[in-house]
């Protein structure tokens, strides 16, 4: 009789072990997470498989938040990556020369910054941090939370003499935006159609400028209310949305969206020098409430 209760415990036990091993792991992701089977944990890159499939897939340890063995067990990670909603969040903007950083990322396009310094006095790290500042600047602006660089150019101070002039210290960065975060693209196309938006600010940035500038765009209607207008087409294009509307200042008729949400939508032109944002509040936006009630002397 004790033989058999010792077999069956056996057998229980054999059973939750046979189970453990063949229950996947949960890996969290920025952008959601996935069942699979971890393989390896490294210094900067997680290994892992699908369920039932031998291919081995490698992961930058910045897109994980944290792992959830299929022992229970947890394990979390400190990312670096945060969500940027346009030029305001752009210090929040990751720069990375890791190429396994951006793997399985969202590519939204180049990136180019440029900074030269006042006099051949500037300090080097300054005019490098203006740079840096500025490609920031351009991918939060283009919908960008990750900034891949690929190359770099720094040239220091170069005092002239008597023939020759001198130069003052200049940085170059060219890279990619990338993003963590991808639109529902029928859940925001609903979304805009069903709002009402008002223009409130304007973003934008060259390339041959110091910073971006930022321009409050509010206009008023003959009752001193802000002027509210809605949006008259939205369109999938490649992947990305993108709207066309009479309402706004623009040059570019297809104007892509690089943020929505409840209350504000972000709206972009671009060509080869200057990146533009239009700044949009809805009618559910608490600001927008605010100024509606603001009576205009």
């Amino acid at each position: 009789m004790i033989k058999k209760q010792i077999l069956q415990l056996a057998l229980i036990f054999a059973g939750f072990s046979a189970y453990a091993q063949s229950a996947p792991d949960t890996l969290f992701l920025l952008e959601g997470q996935k069942e699979v089977k971890i393989k390896e944990i490294g210094l900067n890159s997680i290994k892992y498989s699908h369920p039932n499939e031998e291919t081995v897939y490698t992961i930058s340890k910045h897109q994980v938040s944290k792992i959830v063995f299929a022992s229970g067990r947890e394990e979390v990670f400190e990312s670096p990556i945060k969500e940027v909603m346009g030029l305001d969040d752009s210090e929040k903007v990751f720069i990375t020369y890791n190429p396994e950083d951006i793997a399985g990322l969202l590519n939204k396009g180049e990136l180019f910054s440029k900074a030269t310094g006042v006099t051949t006095l500037s300090s080097i790290n300054q005019v490098k941090n203006r740079a840096l500042d500025k490609l920031r600047a351009e991918a939060a602006m283009i919908g960008s939370n990750v900034v891949y660089i690929g190359n770099t150019f720094q040239r220091g101070n170069q005092f002239g003499g008597q023939n020759q002039a001198g130069s003052s210290t200049q940085t170059a960065f060219s890279g990619v935006g990338y993003t963590t975060t991808k639109l529902d693209l029928d859940e925001t196309k609903a979304a805009i159609e069903n709002r009402s938006y008002h223009h409130y600010q304007t973003h934008k940035l060259n390339r041959n400028s110091w910073s971006p500038d930022r321009t409050i765009a509010t206009r008023y209607d003959s009752n001193r209310k802000p002027i509210l207008f809605t949006i008259e087409v939205v369109f999938e294009k490649e992947g990305e949305l993108y709207v066309r509307t009479k309402d706004l200042p623009t040059k570019t008729r297809d104007l892509k969206i690089i943020h929505a949400d409840k209350e504000k939508l972000i709206l972009m032109e671009r060509n080869d020098k200057v990146t533009i944002n239009y700044f949009l509040i809805s009618d559910q936006n608490k600001y927008f409430k605010n100024i509606q009630n603001t009576i205009v002397l």
